[in-house]
């Protein structure tokens, strides 16, 4: 907008002029993040100003959704926004939005709720949204108002309003803005149970979306393929969102800290609605994966005691696809091809961290409930039955993460490796016969198990074998975890004479790279940590002795 334009926005007082000026500024800056002409002569204040004044006018009442619209565009550009907003203009949205107005009584009678306009809450909120992430007085303002009540409030009386899914889209983001940037306002989502609240509403929308995902789906509702439940993409966004802002409040400073009655029944059951809607399609695959990415996320804030709501008992008229010991395993067959795909999609974007360890984390938690480790582990570790290959060959789950115990990303490595420990019950000889002893050691290594044991206390089962395995399980090496062709004979055709000296190039060159530091010689310690020797020969002090014939 140049300088004439606005003059004559600043000076008119017609509505259809202030109209026309604002819908070819939207029109022509709807993709416009950076406004640098509007550094010269203080365009940017007298613009912001002016915008503000037509918003405060009741006169102009036909303008402001479109004044609220410019805004919202100008408020993506940071540059030099700290000067040019005011504590009232931030009230002043705070109020269009709708969250200043008493709520409470509209709890007990909805006919006392006073809904805004439409076009106007949500330009207001879009606009609160974009200054409370790029300002940090307008974050300060929102300290000092009621602005967390007015959420928690509207999240409770929402389906009152006629337009309540577009509206809490936006009340979603704000929260979560709000929640991540500022303390205070997390102690007041906190203190007005803002969790309590979010989990239910959480369950109010997994419950509305009991619906056929289109007019052929309900022609076929009968059918075992027809989905139950669907999300639009707006309650898409919404759980995104929500899920986003509750990771905020939720999250505990370490896995060890206690929480009341009240705490652990509201994390149970965010943990049952989580494993509820993880089963509920959407529009595409696409959304489908972004819904596992924020289910995912917020389940890693979660203790481990309350991932036993995951995989609930199977009622009476129940019949999931995916039954063990009478609960319901859906969730988790769900989780393991969200592994599966974050496992085989070439996306360059994202690091192999940001993939896999959200995903890894939860079902290290998972697989730390019994019932839940029991199912994982037949899942992802099968009875063995071809052993011709190493267990890092291959398209199948167990494949792809015997991959990645020898990755460099030390994070992931840790994690998976851990994950398949807890499936083999911690057991040494277990995780080796799955993995291969070279794939495991850098895990085992660290665990101080080397020389063998297992880590800790599960219940006594035996690993059954199938008759495959049984077959070929002479000719195993463990340290590759497959059967391997009988080695050629290095020394065929050599003389002893030939045969000592090979082994003394072999003596002389271990010898220099020891004495060079490329390599230096360690054994097992008793604790079953690798410890460092000063001379080979100590290598020889634990050796068995052999008797003398």
């Amino acid at each position: 907008m140049d300088e004439m334009e606005i003059d004559d926005l600043r000076n008119s007082k017609s509505s259809t002029e202030i109209t026309n000026i604002l819908r070819k500024f939207v029109k022509d800056n709807e993709k416009t993040f950076k406004f640098p002409e509007l550094t010269k002569r203080f365009n940017r204040v007298l613009l912001w100003t002016t915008l503000f004044q037509h918003l405060q006018n009741d006169a102009l009442v036909s303008t402001h959704a479109l004044c609220l619209k410019a805004l919202r565009i100008l408020s993506r550009d940071q540059d030099d926004i700290e000067n040019v907003l005011c504590e009232r203009w931030v009230i002043t949205l705070i109020d269009k939005s709708g969250l200043l107005e008493p709520m409470e009584s509209a709890e007990k009678d909805p006919t006392l709720l006073v809904v805004p306009c439409k076009e106007v809450a949500i330009e207001a909120m879009k606009c609160l949204c974009n200054i409370t992430f790029n300002s940090e007085l307008a974050r300060n303002v929102c300290v000092n108002t009621r602005i967390a009540h007015g959420l928690i409030t509207r999240m409770k009386i929402c389906k009152h309003i006629p337009y309540k899914k577009e509206l809490m889209q936006y009340d979603m983001k704000l929260i979560f803005i709000l929640t991540a940037l500022i303390e205070n306002i997390r102690l007041k989502f906190r203190h007005e149970d803002g969790a309590m609240h979010m989990i239910n509403y959480l369950n109010e929308i997994y419950s509305e979306s009991l619906q056929p995902s289109s007019d052929e789906a309900s022609v076929s509702a009968n059918s075992e393929d027809a989905p139950k439940y669907y999300f639009t993409d707006e309650d898409r966004v919404i759980v995104c969102e929500l899920s986003k802002a509750l990771f905020n409040l939720i999250i505990l400073p370490n896995e060890d800290t206690p929480t009341t009655e009240k705490e652990k029944q509201q994390f149970t059951n965010l943990v049952s609605v989580l494993g509820k809607i993880m089963t509920v399609q959407t529009s595409s695959k696409s959304n489908d994966l972004d819904l596992m990415n924020n289910i995912v996320n917020l389940l890693t804030s979660i203790h481990t005691l309350f991932y036993m709501s995951l995989t609930e008992e199977i009622g009476d008229k129940q019949k999931p696809d995916h039954i063990y010991e009478g609960r319901d395993m859906t969730s988790l067959v769900i989780l393991l091809q969200f592994l599966k795909h974050q496992l085989t999609a070439s996306d360059e974007r994202q690091n192999l961290y940001e993939k896999l360890s959200p995903i890894l984390t939860v079902l290290n938690k998972c697989a730390r409930v019994r019932v839940q480790r029991k199912f994982l582990r037949k899942a992802v570790l099968p009875h063995l039955r071809d052993v011709s290959k190493p267990p890092e060959q291959g398209d199948e789950l167990r494949n792809h993460l015997c991959r990645l115990l020898t990755t460099p990303v030390t994070s992931v490595r840790d994690l998976v490796a851990e994950f398949l420990f807890v499936l083999c019950k911690e057991k040494v000889s277990r995780m080796v016969k799955y993995t291969g002893f070279g794939n495991a050691a850098g895990h085992l290594a660290s665990r101080g198990l080397l020389a063998g044991g297992r880590g800790a206390r599960y219940s006594s089962s035996s690993d059954s074998e199938t008759e495959e395995y049984r077959r070929h399980a002479h000719a195993l090496d463990p340290v590759v975890g497959c059967t391997r062709p009988p080695p050629a004979d290095p020394f065929r055709g050599m003389t002893d004479e030939q045969k000592e000296y090979e082994a003394m190039k072999l003596v002389n060159l271990f010898d220099k790279m020891v004495t060079a530091g490329v390599v230096k010689p360690a054994r097992v310690g008793a604790d079953g940590q690798l410890q460092a020797v000063e001379h080979v020969l100590q290598l020889r002090e634990d050796l068995p002795k052999r008797t003398m014939s």
